[in-house]
C-alpha cells in the first residue's frame, strides 16, 4: 500500500525507492559501514542546516535593508491602477467638464 502511494507520482517514488536502494548498495556491495554512511549523513545535515540558516540571515538582512530606504516613492493609494475603480472627479461632483 506504501509502494503504491509512493508510486501513484512516479516521479518522486522512483527517485526514493533509486536513492534508497543506491544506499543499501553502497553498504552491501562496497563495504562501507553504517557507522560510516551515518558520518556522511550527519555531515550532510550540519551543511543543510547550515545553508538554510545562512538563507534566512540574507533574506532578514535584505528585509531591514528594504525597511530603511525608501526604494518605491509611490504608495499603493497613488498607484494609477488602483484609480480604476474610483469614480472620476465629475462624478462625485455632478459637474460636467464642459459646463460653466
Amino acid at each position: 500500500m506504501i509502494i503504491r502511494k509512493l508510486l501513484r507520482n512516479r516521479g518522486l517514488g522512483v527517485n526514493l525507492i533509486a536513492g534508497f536502494c543506491f544506499i543499501f548498495l553502497a553498504v552491501y556491495a562496497w563495504g562501507l559501514s553504517w557507522k560510516e554512511l551515518g558520518g556522511y549523513f550527519l555531515v550532510i545535515l550540519f551543511f543543510l542546516v547550515g545553508l538554510i540558516a545562512l538563507a534566512a540571515l540574507c533574506g532578514w538582512v535584505l528585509r531591514k535593508l528594504m525597511a530603511k530606504t525608501d526604494w518605491n516613492s509611490i504608495g499603493p493609494d497613488q498607484h494609477e491602477g488602483d484609480r480604476k475603480n474610483e469614480p472620476a472627479a465629475n462624478e462625485k461632483t455632478g459637474v460636467k467638464p464642459d459646463a460653466k
